[in-house]
């Protein structure tokens, strides 16, 4: 009979009593009662810092570990099934940089009664700490968009939070200057309210702050408008023979009856903002220039429009 009919003949069979041997094999394994060694390769070190004053900066060094353990044969197969961790809890740091041996009463999930620790390779990890640092830092607040065409603010929008307080590694806390809100879009505003909005910790990370929200206020009131009426236009580096058309613009002025009651009229300018040398090479040239005129002297929250957005400078006299 060829080799490949001794193997094939009876296959089932064949295979049915190699099973059966194995099992007997694991059987008797694990009622074995006398003392085996195992390595549990890539076990998880774990550190619970407890100190308040400093904060963990990386994962330990290294990070996973071979733990060799004995006891049973079949209770070492349990105790590498359960996943063992090595938790090590630090109540008192004291220094910035710590080197520490590894305990076998920081092992968990292993059931000592019946499993021994041997040891740990390697036997000691590295820990690096950084001072906690808590501050209050002041809170600003942050505004987009624009009210609606039919509404103008009252006042100055304020959140109920002056103050956040921050905590975490001293390297991120120590260079903030302040705790942003999240950007609040004005457009959103309807009508005079309070508005609950969060603080923006993005890219704050490692960083805790409290607490998380803030309200803000935002008064507004029905937008109106108030025609000043003609303003000179000035030039204040113009030469003496420039002549500017129009000398004067009308001025109206936007906002809540409030806000418009408080303007100083005199403290209003309407002004060209053009480099004078620019326009002096362009009158050399063409005879007048076109230039680009502002309005300035408002208060924030009251808007200015010019009857025209430029005038035309040329020198007096015949061309």
């Amino acid at each position: 009979m060829s080799l490949s009919g001794i193997v094939t003949r009876n296959w089932r069979l064949k295979i049915a009593a190699l099973a059966l041997a194995v099992l007997l094999w694991v059987t008797i394994r694990l009622s074995d009662e006398s003392v085996s060694r195992l390595t549990i390769p890539d076990v998880e070190v774990r550190v619970e810092q407890l100190d308040p004053e400093w904060v963990l900066t990386g994962p330990p060094s290294p990070a996973r570990v071979e733990m060799t353990v004995t006891g049973p044969y079949g209770e070492l197969l349990r105790a590498a099934m359960a996943e063992p961790v090595v938790v090590i809890s630090l109540e008192n740091v004291g220094q910035e940089d710590m080197v520490l041996a590894l305990a076998s009463d920081w092992v968990r999930n292993v059931d000592r009664t019946s499993v021994g620790i041997e040891g740990f390779a390697p036997s000691s990890i590295r820990l690096l700490f950084e001072r906690n640092s808590v501050v209050e830092i002041p809170v600003s607040r942050r505004l987009t968009g624009r009210l609606p065409d039919s509404l103008a603010l009252v006042s100055e929008p304020r959140a109920n939070l002056l103050f956040a307080q921050v905590r975490g590694p001293a390297s991120a806390v120590d260079p903030l200057e302040t705790v942003f809100l999240q950007p609040f879009d004005l457009g959103r505003v309807t009508g005079s309210g309070r508005f609950e909005v969060r603080l923006d910790t993005v890219g704050l990370g490692g960083v805790t702050v409290s607490p998380l929200t803030a309200v803000l206020s935002v008064d507004v009131a029905p937008r109106e408008s108030w025609v000043v009426g003609q303003l000179s236009v000035e030039f204040p580096e113009a030469d003496a023979d420039w002549v500017i058309d129009p000398g004067t613009l009308e001025v109206t002025l936007f906002g809540a009856e409030l806000q418009l009651s408080a303007i100083d009229v005199d403290a209003i300018r309407v002004a060209v903002t053009a480099d004078a040398a620019s326009v002096r090479l362009e009158v050399e040239r063409n005879g007048e220039a076109r230039v680009p005129v502002t309005i300035s002297g408002l208060t924030r929250w009251v808007e200015g429009a010019l009857e025209a957005d430029s005038v035309t400078v040329r020198k007096s006299g015949p061309p």
